[in-house]
């Protein structure tokens, strides 16, 4: 692929053109991806998935920790409440 700038060829991997100096877009940066490693959009849309599936799974054990840590505290908040209506009825 060539730069869009001066049109030198650009190298495989880099975002700045050897000839001229300029940044390489980054949607030609993609393409250039995409045409270089056929399997890039499989290897990404697999690993995307992935990191999504991780992240919702990080978040809901996240939210049943606090579910549980929520469920002990009532627990311990009823039985103080319960001593102390023992305590009173044996006054």
């Amino acid at each position: 692929m060539n730069c869009k700038y001066c049109g030198a060829a650009l190298p495989t991997k880099g975002g700045v053109c050897p000839n001229c100096g300029k940044m390489v877009p980054v949607s030609q940066q993609k393409e250039m991806k995409r045409i270089l490693d056929p399997k890039w959009n499989e290897y990404r849309n697999k690993h995307t998935d992935l990191y999504k599936r991780e992240s919702n799974n990080d978040s809901m054990k996240h939210l049943n920790d606090k579910a549980i840590g929520n469920i002990v505290i009532a627990c311990i908040v009823i039985f103080i409440v319960i001593i102390l209506i023992i305590l009173a009825n044996h006054k």
